[in-house]
């Protein structure tokens, strides 16, 4: 099978068998006519039609090649100059046939062997135009010289352009294949990332919460804790499991991925048992560990940049098209004011526009300033933390916010008090196993509910001396939102927190 080749090449092909079929009829003719029917005439059109069949016929991947292309070229310019000598010399029809082998040489096999076929070409001219006694120096040889010059310059120079424009070609073909590959194996990896952030994989408390149990099934400990570490070191503990002594030094074990420590995991041992007994059941622990925090801390960067990248998006609309808008709008308003002084209850409707407007202005400047706050206030990430600070051998929380877009700092610093004094209430009063997080944000207004299964309580006989529903309302209040509590003696209780932005 042939390998596949260039169209240009395939072009090339064709024009170099009608070139040398035509050279070869027309020398064949014009040493007829002057030469007659002779032997040598004969002889001279078999050999040189016996080379243009062998050439043609040759597979193309040994013609083109160096070394069978060169032996090739070599043995055309010896048969031309061999029918030339045959047939008048530099006077000959064959002159013209002389010119097929540095063609053929110029267009398949490069500068080097172009420039040699044709140097023999011109060579061997004025050696037979010598051995005959003819004019060395004559129309009849300088410019066939010039021809055969011409010929290998020209196409040498055809088919480095053509190489070229091919290989470039192929490699933006090339780059343009990778392109795709690579936008496609970054909406797999996308839809993956996707469809894993909505699952409980992707929570520290959960991750080592099953760490902690596969692990007390494997290795004799009274007490274990998981830990993650932050951006500025501080070790957040995400799960405990069993009796801690924190009076006792316990065995760490570091959480590294990639050369980053992403956490440790610390055993208590159970009476005084040496835990180095057990690196191998602990070590494959804390691997699934680091990879698993590392995940999480992967998606995190990627959700961060998505949504900086949009509030930024965000906030240059405002600024450069909605906010000029705005300013001119105010102005327009002024300009009717002023000219409407005849007319009170018109002047007054203007006026409370224009504070509107002005309102409407302030409000895009705040918004403005927030998209572009490095700070994301993500609720998700808060509640995850709330989890964080509360796990141990407690109740399991669950966490199922969908968060459009983070609500305002401002907000945000409201409604995780909000959030860590339920969580407080539940675990500490209620004595809640099972704990729900769950609601909807997005930016100016959303829901967000903490059921527990916990004692429960009448929310009009609070205890005397208690203030942390009182202290929920307020804050609830100072962001224009709504507290509602649902809850009944032994029935658990359920806690709802709603706003929007006027």
């Amino acid at each position: 099978m042939q390998p596949t080749r260039d169209p240009w090449e395939q072009r090339l092909d064709w024009v170099l068998s009608a070139v040398l079929w035509g050279a070869l009829t027309l020398s064949v003719i014009v040493t007829g006519l002057v030469e007659g029917a002779t032997a040598n005439v004969g002889i001279s059109a078999l050999l040189t039609g016996a080379w243009v069949v062998t050439m043609l016929a040759m597979p193309r991947r040994l013609r083109n090649s160096e070394q069978w292309g060169e032996l090739l070229a070599v043995l055309g310019v010896v048969v031309s100059l061999i029918a030339m000598a045959l047939t008048g010399g530099s006077e000959s029809g064959y002159v013209v046939f002389l010119a097929g082998p540095p063609l053929f040489a110029a267009s398949f096999l490069g500068l080097r062997i172009g420039l040699e076929t044709g140097t023999l070409a011109i060579a061997g001219l004025f050696v037979v135009a010598r051995a005959l006694e003819q004019p060395l120096i004559d129309e009849s040889t300088i410019q066939p010289a010039f021809l055969y010059s011409f010929i290998v310059i020209t196409f040498t120079q055809v088919r480095r352009i053509l190489v070229e424009t091919s290989e470039r070609s192929a490699e933006l073909q090339a780059a343009a294949t990778a392109r795709v590959e690579r936008i496609q194996s970054a909406h797999t990896l996308l839809t993956s990332l996707s469809e894993l952030a909505n699952t409980q994989e992707l929570n520290p408390v959960t991750i080592g919460t099953v760490a902690l149990r596969d692990l007390a099934s494997a290795v004799p400990f009274s007490g274990g804790r998981v830990s993650v570490t932050r951006e500025d070191g501080e070790q957040v503990v995400v799960a405990n499991l069993g009796d801690i002594a924190e009076a006792t030094v316990p065995e760490t074990y570091p959480i590294e991925m990639r050369g980053s420590n992403l956490g440790r995991l610390e055993l208590w041992p159970d009476n005084e048992i040496n835990l180095g007994e057990y690196l191998p059941a602990i070590q494959p622990i804390v691997s699934q560990l680091g990879l698993a925090f590392d995940n999480v801390a992967l998606v995190q960067r990627i959700a961060h940049r998505t949504i900086y990248e949009e509030r930024i998006r965000l906030a240059r609309e405002l600024h450069d098209n909605i906010g000029p808008s705005l300013a001119s709008l105010g102005l327009r308003i002024d300009m009717l004011i002023y000219s409407a002084t005849t007319d009170p209850d018109l002047v007054r409707h203007l006026e409370g526009t224009r504070e509107a407007v002005t309102a409407l202005v302030e409000e895009v400047r705040t918004t403005v300033s927030d998209l572009r706050h490095d700070n994301v206030a993500s609720i998700v990430e808060q509640a995850y933390e709330i989890a964080a600070e509360s796990a141990g051998s407690g109740p399991e929380i669950r966490i199922a916010i969908r968060e459009h877009r983070p609500p305002r700092p401002a907000v945000a610093v409201e409604l995780r008090a909000i959030l860590t004094e339920a969580v407080r209430n539940a675990i500490e009063h209620a004595g809640a196993t099972m704990l729900r997080i769950e609601g909807e944000v997005d930016r100016d207004r959303g829901s967000i509910s903490i059921h527990d299964d916990g004692t429960g309580f009448d929310p009009a006989d609070l205890p005397k001396g208690h203030y942390g529903v009182l202290g929920m309302s307020e804050r609830a209040a100072e962001i224009g939102g709504r507290l509602e509590i649902e809850s009944s003696p032994g029935a658990g209780s359920r806690i709802t927190i709603a706003w929007e932005a006027d």
